[in-house]
Order: structure tokens, then sequence, then C-alpha cells
């Protein structure tokens, strides 16, 4: 993995546990700059992660065969995403007030657990029990579509793709429990990944570089400044500028020391705090509330960090990267390399 897109993937995930600090512990009012940039931009997160996502689905679906590809990638969410969702089925008992922005039934928890769209009990929407799989549902039709994509063609798939999720959103039906997904035009940040990975590619990237170089940074700066509006396009193209940003700027920075390696670090563990920071928030505001002296909300942003990283850390070593899911990478691969699909 680039190292660059570790820091960027890192930086993402705590835009989004700072995002839903503000909406758990104060319904997103907030008079404060911090709380006014974490609600407006902190959700800007998903967008970066989903535009990286295709980024590294181009590579990672580079030389494989359409099964070992999607048993990988489901490999990779579905067993920390179930560690998670059980996790929050205990608390919710406990924390029954704190959890009150989900729910589930018998069906909808079957339905969330195997990332099937359905409507969660709370009223919040086609949201899963544990309620960041909303973004899994969108990665895991994703994976699927490219893996049918690699079966068509290996050589061509990502130009289907490509072809494939960019003529959904117009034929897709609606009415469907994917119509959210498939039918909408979000989806297309992971395309714009998939386009970032066929420039990287081409011969055109190195020759760009210099000229493109201050068009990236001032279009970072209108970002930042918030001049290009706050819609689904005006994201999706900061996104996928920052994402290309990051790409070209790896060349130039050294990632051996202490600090570039923590951050690196971070951008590991990234999944495993994207998963688990909500359970965290809901115990913290628990015990401290949200009625807060400015002190106190220091200590519970301390203990929050200090928390989220050193769960994902335990997590992203023991549960994402466990012995049970290195075995079973190590079985599809051997099983798919003597079956090419």
């Amino acid at each position: 993995m680039i190292n660059s897109l570790q820091v960027l993937r890192g930086f993402a995930a705590w835009m989004v546990v700072f995002h839903h600090y503000m909406q758990l512990f104060y319904g997103f009012n907030s008079d404060s700059l911090l709380g006014l940039i974490f609600h407006i931009r902190g959700s800007f997160g998903v967008d970066i992660f989903f535009v990286l996502s295709g980024f590294v689905m181009f590579l990672t679906s580079q030389n494989k065969n359409s099964m070992e590809f999607l048993l990988k990638r489901l490999l990779r969410v579905l067993p920390t995403y179930w560690f998670y969702t059980f996790l929050l089925l205990v608390l919710s008992v406990d924390f029954l007030d704190e959890f009150s922005f989900t729910g589930f039934t018998n069906e909808t928890l079957l339905k969330s657990v195997l990332l099937i769209p359905s409507t969660n009990p709370s009223g919040v929407g086609l949201i899963p029990f544990l309620t960041v799989g909303w973004s899994l549902i969108f990665e895991v039709v994703f994976y699927t579509l490219l893996s049918i994509c690699i079966l068509a063609s290996k050589k061509h798939a990502v130009i289907l793709c490509i072809i494939l999720v960019g003529v959904m959103p117009f034929i897709f039906p609606s009415g469907n429990v994917y119509t959210h997904i498939l039918g909408e035009f979000k989806i297309y940040q992971f395309l714009c990944g998939l386009l970032i990975g066929l420039y990287v590619k081409s011969s055109f990237y190195s020759r760009a570089n210099i000229y493109i170089r201050p068009i990236y940074q001032s279009l970072l700066l209108l970002f930042l400044a918030g001049l290009g509006g706050y819609g689904l396009l005006e994201k999706t193209l900061a996104a996928s500028f920052i994402v290309s940003a990051f790409i070209l700027a790896d060349q130039y920075f050294d990632f051996s020391g202490r600090i570039p390696t923590f951050f690196i670090g971070i951008g590991d563990c990234s999944y495993s705090v994207y998963l688990s920071h909500i359970l965290i928030l809901g115990v913290l505001l628990h015990f401290f509330g949200n009625e807060l002296s400015i002190f106190q909300e220091i200590g519970v942003i301390f203990l929050l960090v200090v928390l989220v990283h050193y769960v994902s850390v335990f997590s992203h070593r023991y549960v994402e990267n466990g012995v049970l899911t290195k075995q079973l990478n190590e079985l599809i691969t051997r099983k798919n390399s003597k079956k090419p699909i």
C-alpha cells in the first residue's frame, strides 16, 4: 500500500470519529468552530474512504481471479464487522439510552450481519444495526460488481466495471432495497478511485506530475475554504483530488522516521477505528453525559482518543489479522491458484 494513502486513510477515519462525537454528544448543535468543522466536514472522511477503496480495488484486482478477489475482500471486511456487531449487541443491553439511535429485530439483525439493506427499527433508515456498516454495504456491492467484471474479462475488468457501475443509476429499478446504492450517484466515488488507478498506471502520470501539482494545490485550497460548496459532486471531486495529491506527494516524503511510521500505523488500524468508535462513544456518553465544562470536554475527548486508538491497535492485530483470518487467506490463495476462474 502507498504510505501516503495510509496516512490519509487514518486521517479520514478520525474525521468520522469526531463527526460522530458531535452527533451523539450534541446532536450537531455546537457553536464552537471545532464543532462546526466536524459537523459539516467530518462525514467527508467517508467520501475519501470510497475513492480510496476504488483505487485500492484497482491495485488488488490485478492478476486475481474473480473468486479469489471476492473472497479475500469479504474476509477483509466481514469478521471484524461481525465482531463489533456482536459487541454492540451486548453493550446495547446495558446502555439502552445511549444506543437508542439503533435497534433490531431478529430479521433486521440477520440482514445486518449479512450486509443486506433493511430498515432499522429505530427509524434512521436503511441502516444496519451497527450503523457505520451502511458504508460496508456500498463496499460489498462494489466488490461484487468488480468480481463479476473480472470473471467476464480479467484483462478489461476495470473498464467493464466503470461502464457497468456508470450506467447503474440510470437503469437500476426503483423500489428495490439496493436502489439507494446502485440507483444513486454516490457509488461513482468508487469509479473515481478506479479512474485514478488507470491514470497512475498510464505513461502520462510520470510526465504530467510537474504540471498538475499546482492544480491539485489550488483545488485543495478551494475545498478547505469551502468555496466549492458541499454537495455530492463537490465532495466527490474534492476526495478524488485529495487522493490523487497524496499519491503524487508520496515520492517526496521519507516515511522511515518514527513520526511517519506512527501515522502509517494509524492508517493500518483505520478500519478498526471506523467500526469501534461508535461503541466507545456510547459508553463515554453513558458515564459522562453531554453537559460538560470545557475542561471536562477536553478530558472526554482525550479519553476518546486514547480508547479508540488502543482498541483499534488491538483489533487490527488480533481481529483483523488474527491467526484464523491469516489461515483462511492462505487457503483462498492456494485453492484459487490451482483453479483459475
